[in-house]
């Protein structure tokens, strides 16, 4: 279509908006201008209206923005003219769409899309527009547009004609919200040592959006598509060369993705409905998952408590009252070669939505929970705030590997894994609260990489008590020879091999061996469908049952072990009131598995017969010998413990790491290292001379 003037091209664009957004124009007439000053536009749908428009828009953004805005203001609302309404055009075709290390590389022109992870955002503050200066002449107000970076004074003052001295009045001048963001190519989409990226401004109610109180900078971390133009800035700085520039872009919208994979839930929904209301859907499930690995005993309760943990339970959130978290926790302790990182990685692939990480390596929790950091070269002296990994998966799953291969302090997760399920940081002025509503499946090796048989196997899980009781469920998994349990493994993985070399380069085309009843696509649609649709139901003869089970059972482990210490020593992993919520968890987990509106007796005699266990897994079934757990001599089992015990080995003498650790059995002299690091930052101990410490 043609257009005379920029009139019939406003009245056209009103005429759009109207016919296309009704209901989006009525929800910003309503909210507008305290609560909404935006209505968003499907680039597609001005295409479907007028191709000319469309392109137009691609082509010239600055222009027809502006006549949006135009149009929007003469839109007939009962409530009054809509004013300074941002416009944020979204949806571009796929060739206008551009991975951030192709903005370098070519420089497009006009509107354009980036796709990648927010992965960086600056504290939303406030940029001039509009400067007020006070003439010290005649004292007249003269108003100055500011643009660029550079402060950009009044040349003479309108009133007296003088040039100043001028005073900025901040009070009379006009703002806008500004913050800083950097879009990054996801590290498992990029082939570099350094990940591309792109920087971007954003200006506007856009600073907002995600979260009305933090905005952007709470939503780093997460899959995004921004739309705006690319600008050139020339380098600045002494000694920089000024021959230099550097590409950004300016934002106009902004849209959030997510890192669920791709489940189509109606596409499978017959099959796994069909299979769900067999017996022995639960066994189905789990023996699916893994089938190249040999279930033994310990990890046939293993796998069972991993179905649990993918379908979890619903989360309850009475307004003004108790908070029960629906994610399940697991943790998985094992000997070298026993199949973790099999099973991790199955785990990951049924899980819809899921980060799996190695901790190895990582020195503190930023990378778990979350931090505020200072970052000079890319926000300008400003302050961003990173979101870690708990927070990045907050509605779906963490894998977190290698856990007993870390300085970081794990307790330190307590919070995000209980209750309400959040991260909170507040640092330097940065105040942000993050969800952490995560299911975690934790998995490493015991203190000294194996299993000591002459040693508990509580005593040697390398974790604080105060973490071991997040999680729903512990497997051991210990390498002990059996012959018979040893043909049996072998045998699997050779038949699992010879099946996948034939499958993948001979003419098998069927799998015995390795062939699934629940394929990873119907295994992700049946735990999304379940997760976000059922809901079942416990009823008060089964709250019965799991008490008694609680109070007449497992719970006098805890007596048990105090009698044989003959000290009334605590368990290193005491049995507290936290398995009744477990076993609710495990119970209402496997009905989902089920599509039940009630938990029925089957789910929860499989709870109770699972808590039952993986706690003799943990507790060699409820039976401690003197040895185990003898006295002082005994291995200490809690970082709190080992605390207390350097300190004891330090009172009153000057001793080495490794005069500290040959005083205190099965501790090494690594770990007496990192300790007296974190109590000499506390204050706890000093170092008379170099290597040597002792007691403050």
């Amino acid at each position: 279509m043609a257009y005379n003037d920029n009139q019939e091209l406003i009245e056209d664009l009103a005429e759009f908006v109207q016919s296309y957004y009704p209901d989006r124009v009525s929800e910003l007439a309503q909210k507008y201008p305290d609560e909404q000053r935006h209505i968003q536009v499907d680039w597609s749908d001005l295409l479907m209206y007028d191709q000319d428009l469309a392109d137009d828009y691609v082509d010239n953004p600055g222009k027809m923005g502006e006549l949006f805005t135009s149009a929007i203001r003469e839109l007939n609302i009962p409530t009054g003219e809509l004013t300074d309404v941002e416009v944020r055009v979204v949806g571009l075709n796929a060739t206008d769409i551009y991975q951030p290390i192709e903005i370098d590389r070519e420089q497009p022109d006009g509107y354009i899309g980036v796709q990648g992870e927010l992965k960086k955002a600056t504290q939303p503050s406030q940029e001039v527009q509009v400067m007020a200066y006070e003439c010290g002449r005649c004292g007249t107000i003269n108003r100055v547009p500011q643009e660029g970076e550079e402060e950009q004074e009044p040349h003479d003052c309108h009133a007296c004609e003088r040039e100043g001295p001028w005073t900025p009045k901040p009070k009379q001048s006009e703002f806008e919200d500004y913050c800083k963001i950097r879009v990054e190519t996801p590290p498992d989409e990029s082939g570099d040592l350094q990940s591309d990226h792109v920087d971007c401004y954003v200006r506007g109610s856009l600073v907002w959006e995600g979260h009305e109180e933090y905005g952007l900078i709470s939503q780093t971390g997460k899959s995004v598509t921004v739309y705006g133009t690319v600008e050139l800035r020339q380098k600045q700085g002494r000694g920089v060369n000024k021959r230099l520039f550097d590409t950004y872009m300016v934002i106009d919208a902004i849209e959030f993705g997510t890192d669920e994979k791709e489940v189509d839930v109606d596409e499978h929904k017959d099959e796994f409905t069909e299979l769900a209301q067999r017996d022995n859907a639960v066994d189905l499930f789990a023996e699916s998952l893994v089938p190249e690995l040999y279930a033994t005993p310990e990890w046939e309760a293993g796998l069972e408590m991993l179905v649990a943990y993918l379908f979890g339970s619903p989360r309850i959130d009475v307004p003004q009252g108790p908070t029960y978290r629906g994610d399940i926790h697991v943790l998985i302790v094992s000997d070298y070669g026993m199949g973790k990182s099999m099973v991790n990685s199955a785990v990951a692939m049924y899980s819809p939505k899921c980060i799996k990480e190695s901790v190895t390596g990582m020195s503190s929790d930023v990378g778990l929970l979350a931090a505020a950091v200072e970052d000079d070269g890319f926000g300008d002296g400003q302050w961003t705030l990173k979101p870690g990994i708990l927070v990045r998966a907050n509605g779906g799953h963490v894998i977190l590997d290698e856990i007993d291969k870390t300085d970081a302090d794990l307790d330190r997760m307590n919070d995000a894994l209980e209750g309400e399920q959040m991260v909170q940081v507040n640092k330097a002025g940065q105040r942000a609260t993050y969800k952490s509503r995560i299911g975690l499946l934790a998995t490493g090796n015991p203190n000294d990489s194996r299993f000591d048989q002459n040693l508990s196997v509580s005593s040697q899980l390398g974790l604080d008590q105060s973490l071991l009781s997040r999680f729903d469920g512990i497997v051991i998994m210990q390498d002990s020879e059996d012959e018979e349990q040893d043909g049996h493994i072998a045998e699997t993985q050779g038949k699992s091999y010879l099946e996948a070399q034939e499958y993948q380069y001979g003419d098998r085309d069927e799998l015995d061996t390795l062939s699934r009843d629940v394929s990873p696509e119907v295994g992700r649609a049946w735990i999304e469908y379940a997760r976000n649709n059922v809901n079942p139901l416990i009823r008060s003869e089964h709250i019965e049952q799991i008490k008694q089970f609680y109070a007449e059972d497992i719970r006098q482990l805890n007596q048990k072990f105090a009698d044989n210490t003959g000290k009334g020593a605590d368990m290193p992993v005491p049995v507290n009131a936290r398995v009744v919520a477990n076993t609710i968890r495990a119970a209402v987990a496997f009905a989902r598995v089920g599509l039940q509106e009630e938990v029925t007796q089957a789910n929860v005699d499989r709870a109770i017969s699972l808590q039952k266990t993986l706690v003799g897994q943990t507790y060699k079934d409820g039976t401690f010998t003197p040895h185990e757990v003898d006295t002082k001599d005994h291995t200490p089992t809690t970082q709190e413990e080992r605390k207390d015990r350097i300190l004891d080995a330090l009172d009153g003498e000057q001793l080495t790491p490794a005069e500290v650790a040959a005083n205190i059995a099965g501790i090494t002299e690594s770990t007496v290292n990192k300790e007296l690091d974190k109590l000499s930052e506390k204050g706890h101990v000093y170092q008379p001379q170099t290597g040597v410490y002792t007691a403050t």
